[in-house]
């Protein structure tokens, strides 16, 4: 499946205590366990100077494959990207076409 690159959506994420990755993702009474973290990357030097530097998590959920971002200035979790299965939820509908958010290496 294609990750669909779409604007940032604000999601409520439940994170492990010692390491931050995330356990759980949760947007608009939709919940879903992460099983696994496929991908992680930390841009320190890339960002505008409003939104600082932040992780880019990719993880698999029971059903799909989502890329989150974690905002350190603001602290604030977004869906950047998603898997072809969330298609019809509801922040699907502000997909755009850009380069992918992140890749395996």
């Amino acid at each position: 499946m294609a990750m669909q690159p779409i604007s940032p959506v604000a999601v409520a994420v439940t994170a492990h205590w010692r390491t931050g990755a995330p356990t759980a993702v949760a947007f608009e009474g939709i919940s879903r366990k992460v099983t696994q973290v496929l991908a992680l990357r930390r841009e320190y030097g890339v960002f505008s100077a409003s939104e600082g530097p932040r992780t880019l998590w990719e993880i698999e959920t029971e059903d799909a494959a989502l890329v989150l971002s974690f905002s350190r200035r603001t602290g604030a979790w977004s869906i950047q990207a998603f898997d072809d299965a969330w298609a019809t939820l509801p922040f699907a509908t502000g997909v755009m076409e850009t380069e992918p958010v992140l890749a395996h290496a």
